[in-house]
């Protein structure tokens, strides 16, 4: 009896032990992370009354050669600008674009966001989750705490909505907004202009 029903019924015990064996992996074994959001800070003055905004991606070529004038000029103005930083990763280009964005945030989450982005653009070629997670070691963060963000996609949905906010405003990476006026380069002098003139209220 025992036999027979255990042929007749194969097939269903084999469907509920997958079925258990998925919820306890989604359940025990898969990484979880607490869906909360972070602001990211701004760099330079916090109280500035100019905002330089950027759209962005950690992949992009260009985006890593904006990151040098970027820094040169935030070291001449960071008393007097603020600048926020925007995820848009050019996925359909950028195989590792995304998951990097991923990452930053789960850096933010530490403390730690705009020390992660340097990594990031001074790494552009070394973006593997294998590379995203060493970054975390060097920079001291809670390794557990990060290997779960990242790997339990916790922050996808926010990496989206910055996307979805450059969607119809941005045709590529980088574009920079100064007050909310898009700077037509990022060429050194063009950007220096632009926020003198900001400055000045013109």
């Amino acid at each position: 009896m025992n036999k027979e029903f255990m042929l007749k019924y194969k097939w269903w015990l084999i469907g509920i032990l997958v079925i258990v064996a998925f919820l306890g992996y989604w359940f025990f074994v898969r990484a979880t992370y607490p869906d909360i959001y972070t602001p990211k800070l701004m760099a330079g003055n916090p109280n500035a009354t100019v905002t330089i905004t950027e759209f962005s991606d950690f992949q992009c070529p260009a985006c890593g050669s904006a990151y040098t004038v970027v820094e040169q000029i935030m070291e001449e103005y960071s008393d007097k600008v603020r600048l926020e930083y925007k995820h848009f990763p050019l996925t359909s280009i950028h195989t590792y674009a995304f998951k990097a964005a991923e990452a930053s945030e789960c850096a933010n989450d530490q403390g730690k966001f705009w020390e992660y982005v340097d990594i990031l653009f001074t790494h552009q070629n070394e973006l593997t989750n294998g590379d995203l997670k060493n970054y975390a070691v060097s920079l001291g963060l809670d390794e557990n705490l990060f290997n779960n963000c990242l790997d339990s996609d916790a922050k996808k949905k926010y990496v989206t909505a910055d996307y979805n906010e450059g969607v119809g405003k941005i045709k590529g990476t980088p574009t920079f907004f100064i007050n909310g006026q898009k700077l037509e380069s990022w060429k050194y002098e063009n950007f220096k202009s632009a926020l003198d003139a900001a400055l000045n209220g013109k």
